[in-house]
């Protein structure tokens, strides 16, 4: 069963023919019987998510807003189908995928078909109504679900992913300063300092493996009653790139405080069972094999930038819509107090 909470109505600006959608399926999805309910999943809005509902299935169907860079809508749904299929065939947890159509004149836009995965949905980390071991066990599955991401070979597979991966680091790092100085709207002193220093300290030290890009609890699906990871959602980011950025990234919640979204800030860890960053990031190393993490400061203070361009980012096109409300005044005070935690990282030298 799907949460009523994870649904919403399909809404105005993704709405398709879903009479066109049945037919379409009727004719290319083995099994597939009518009657056809569509309902749209809450969340991002740049790669909208229908649950469709039809006799004896549920499938979920997945479509982009925006193409990824040097891509058709087309070539970046056909990536995304054939990724999905390579991991789903690695042993990774995630729905089966099942069609990939190309064809506009379904719905408008490319999409892909995949078994819907039944579970629970966690969109606050702080696991309201759970108790202290409930909270250990999740976190504790969420950082093995990354850890088996990480352990898998990209190239051996076979995956679908541009390059080797050795630049990612140094791609990302230049497109964030470019991105930062594109939607500057006030001189910060912590942002002009890591505009600096962050490309300046890359680390050079080989490591890639496939990264996820947006390794988050709410990416992820838990079985109905045990701490056990039974799906991985949102491949729409994943790269070849350096394990420990993505580390770093599903950390931010020990760090920092987005409107709209949870955060781990003053949380109590022993009180709570939710492990603290040390002893989370301690799991993910057991459950890869690594003893230590080299430049661990230089990965956390390149996902806080990461975080304070994006919020940036949402606080310029605020302003480009008219008057600041609380909202967008809320991501510039993000954008300072981030910097400010990033550069405190990194003054006097990583690690």
């Amino acid at each position: 069963m799907v949460a009523p909470a994870e649904l919403m109505p399909v809404q105005p600006q993704h709405r398709f023919d879903e009479a066109r959608l049945a037919a379409y399926l009727q004719a290319n999805l083995a099994d597939f019987r009518l009657p056809l309910t569509v309902n749209q999943f809450k969340g991002s809005q740049a790669a909208p998510t229908f649950l469709l509902h039809s006799p004896g299935q549920n499938h979920v169907l997945r479509k982009r807003q925006v193409a990824k860079k040097g891509s058709t809508l087309a070539e970046s749904v056909e990536r995304d189908f054939a990724l999905i299929g390579k991991l789903h065939a690695a042993g990774l947890p995630m729905g089966m995928p099942r069609l990939v159509c190309l064809d506009d004149s379904v719905i408008g836009t490319p999409f892909y078909l995949l078994d819907y995965i039944a579970g629970r949905h966690f969109r606050d980390p702080n696991l309201p109504g759970m108790d202290a071991k409930q909270r250990q066990a999740i976190y504790l599955a969420m950082a093995q679900a990354m850890a088996q991401v990480h352990g898998l070979d990209p190239h051996s597979l076979g995956l679908p992913t541009n390059g080797d991966g050795s630049a990612y680091l140094a791609r990302q790092v230049a497109a964030l300063v470019q991105q930062y100085n594109a939607n500057r709207t006030e001189e910060i002193g912590a942002m002009a300092r890591l505009l600096d220093w962050l490309p300046a300290n890359v680390p050079q030290d080989g490591m890639t493996s496939l990264m996820h890009g947006n390794f988050r609890l709410d990416n992820l699906v838990f079985h109905p009653s045990e701490s056990r990871v039974v799906a991985m959602l949102d491949w729409d980011v994943a790269s070849i790139g350096h394990p420990l950025a993505d580390l770093a990234i599903n950390c931010m919640p020990y760090r920092v405080t987005i409107p709209g979204m949870g955060s781990l800030q003053g949380v109590d860890y022993i009180d709570s069972g939710i492990p603290g960053e040390h002893d989370y990031v301690a799991a993910y190393c057991a459950a890869r094999g690594i003893e230590s993490i080299a430049h661990w400061n230089f990965f956390l203070a390149f996902a806080l930038f990461r975080v304070a361009v994006m919020a940036q980012g949402i606080h310029k096109r605020g302003l480009e819509r008219g008057p600041a409300t609380p909202t967008i005044k809320a991501y510039a005070a993000v954008v300072r107090s981030v910097a400010n935690q990033a550069w405190n990282l990194v003054d006097g030298g990583d690690d």
